[in-house]
């Protein structure tokens, strides 16, 4: 039964971004954001960031025996290091590779490449790789509950640095910055023995559903346009 309900599991939550980019196909149907946004989760998240936090995590030296002395300080620092490298690669895939896009839907497709990319690689593969000795219903019901809120969190993100960026503000990527560390922060916490199974996961869901409400609002002050590429 535990093979049954990981393989449910990873089933589910790769049909999120399978149904997503199916449907943008459908109505927008360039997919160059899609692309980039897988681009820029391989690049600043899955390698960029990754590489910074196991050489500050693993080097011999005060800082490191710092952050590890303290497991409220290597939430801040991982939740922080998240933040910073996925929001400044938004921006920087949208200020070098859709700076010719248009239109309030393109952090849409960033983010359905961004969060497709991250489900495989943080999600599927360490399901099948590392299955988890207990793994039932109610585990695979978390996972699909954790991707489906992270989704919303990276879209609502997307949304927020796209409107940064279109009126060339670098500086309103603090917030961006800050709200992905805040909504991080239950699930580090849990991963570090802070919080509890059902507190984290309410809290997360809490977090990210306040920063879609304030990313809604955000998104309909942009114009509607047509998605344009060069």
């Amino acid at each position: 039964m535990r093979s049954l309900w990981i393989g449910a599991a990873c089933v589910c939550v790769c049909l999120i971004p399978f149904v997503c980019g199916l449907l943008w196909r459908k109505k927008i149907g360039a997919m160059r954001p899609i692309g980039f946004g897988m681009l820029g989760f391989f690049a600043f998240s899955a390698i960029i960031e990754t590489v910074f936090v196991l050489f500050f995590l693993s080097a011999a030296g005060p800082v490191t025996r710092a952050l590890n002395a303290s497991p409220i300080r290597l939430v801040m620092f991982s939740c922080l290091c998240a933040g910073f490298f996925e929001e400044l690669g938004r921006y920087w895939i949208y200020q070098n590779g859709l700076q010719n896009c248009e239109g309030r839907l393109v952090p849409v497709g960033y983010a359905v490449g961004h969060f497709g990319a991250e489900i495989v690689i943080l999600t599927v593969y360490p399901l099948l790789s590392r299955a988890p000795e207990v793994f039932g219903a109610l585990q695979a019901s978390v996972v699909v509950y954790e991707r489906l809120a992270a989704c919303a969190g990276h879209t609502a993100l997307s949304v927020l640095v796209w409107d940064a960026f279109r009126r060339r503000d670098k500086k309103g990527l603090a917030a961006p910055i800050l709200i992905h560390a805040v909504c991080d922060a239950p699930l580090g916490m849990l991963r570090y023995g802070l919080l509890g199974e059902r507190t984290a996961e309410l809290l997360f869901g809490l977090f990210v559903t306040a920063l879609c409400i304030f990313a809604v609002r955000t998104w309909r002050r942009l114009p509607a346009g047509a998605m344009i590429s060069a």
